[in-house]
């Protein structure tokens, strides 16, 4: 229980000092979150085993980031994470993380560099071209989920699902906090973008290599009587760099995707779908995926800032891996705002999981319910 002593710390320190603009043109805002889970085997374990049935785990995190706009067009950002424990991410026996945050490990030599803490650090300018057309640039030290594979209903791991496999494409290899270029087209309701980082792999024998990473994403807002959508399609590919199934040669890894969201009632119901594929050449553990799912918004029942979220997400494994089939993960969300106060804001998630590991020997399957609850302080 110990990761709710930072909560209580946020909940009692005046946050709220610090959500205000500090002047016209420097802002620092954030957010505080608490998650609990608890895991409950339903099949891949011994009966005897009661620690490898029942787990439960719990993570406190803080987040900061910090805006500065010398100049209208431009903006320097820093964001910065500070956490206390691993959660369940640390014993899931999973192929997939049941909650996709940045977690104390995750925070420590971020990407097998010496740096702690420190997640984006970056330089933006925008030009505007024209009445509906603009040119942004982006350099530093960048979150590539920020720019390919956004997707309003299934693309954020504070407020909407948690588990990995519904956040983003798990193996579209979305590399973050490392140096990178990302270059933004917009267009009326077009965009075109481009990013470009370098990062690090590591093997299973600890030998890191750095790596080229390079992604484009094309996108188009639509206005239908139903509700505005999303419609996006992107690919990527590295160098050179990673291993192949037989360890004795190198390979890229390279893929595809696609992410659309809209609206089916509006400003009520949402529905999302996405769909990925990746080449095998290299060792990886899934190479084709889909999700989908829907959001309804709490005005339902007269309260607009609540919502429930529902998803599903199939990952099938390459036929070269030995030991997995396929993953699924079913996720069931119910978000209730508890407060709103100037700038500060707090709500609750009470949420459900249910994921299953098919082995390729059907005794080595792995399955289990999580159930869990978030608790965020925005400021």
């Amino acid at each position: 229980m110990k990761p709710f002593i930072i909560f209580l710390i946020v909940l009692f320190f005046p946050l709220s000092s610090f959500a205000l603009d500090i002047t016209d043109n420097l802002s620092i805002s954030g957010t505080a979150t608490t998650v609990y889970q608890w895991l409950k085997m339903t099949k891949g374990y011994a009966d005897e085993d009661t620690e490898t049935k029942k787990k439960d785990r719990g993570s406190a995190v803080i987040d900061f980031n910090v805006s500065f706009r010398p100049i209208e067009q431009g903006e320097f950002f820093l964001r910065a994470s500070f956490a206390k424990r691993d959660g369940l991410k640390a014993v899931s026996p999973f192929t997939v993380s049941p909650n996709a945050d940045d977690l104390f490990s995750d925070l420590k030599n971020i990407n097998t560099h010496s740096r702690d803490h420190l997640l984006e650090l970056w330089y933006a300018h925008k030009f505007e071209l024209s009445k509906e057309a603009s040119l942004k640039l982006t350099a530093g030290i960048i979150d590539s989920t920020g720019f390919i594979d956004d997707n309003v209903y299934a693309a954020d791991e504070l407020g909407q699902f948690m588990n990995e496999a519904l956040v983003h494409n798990p193996f579209a290899n979305l590399p973050s906090y490392d140096a990178g270029v990302a270059v933004e087209f917009e267009w009326d309701k077009f965009h075109l973008r481009l990013v470009g980082m370098r990062s690090k792999a590591e093997n299973e024998d600890m030998d890191r290599r750095n790596y080229n990473w390079i992604g484009a994403q094309i996108g188009y807002k639509v206005e239908t009587p139903m509700g505005e959508g999303n419609y996006r399609v992107y690919a990527y590919t590295t160098n050179k760099r990673f291993e192949n199934w037989d360890a004795d040669s190198y390979r890229a890894l390279k893929g595809f995707g696609v992410s659309f969201d809209q609206q089916i009632i509006k400003d009520i119901l949402g529905a999302f779908f996405r769909a990925g594929f990746q080449d095998d050449s290299a060792r990886v553990t899934h190479n084709r995926m889909y999700s989908f799912g829907l959001n309804l918004n709490g005005s339902v029942w007269g309260r607009k800032d609540d919502e429930v979220g529902v998803g599903y997400a199939y990952l099938k494994a390459p036929s070269k891996n030995e030991e997995l089939k396929h993953s699924q993960v079913f996720e069931g969300y119910v978000k209730f705002k508890l407060f709103s106060y100037k700038s500060l804001s707090s709500d609750i998630t009470f949420d459900y999981q249910y994921i299953r590991d098919r082995a390729r020997e059907s005794e080595d399957t792995k399955a289990g319910n999580i159930y869990g609850v978030r608790l965020n302080f925005n400021f």
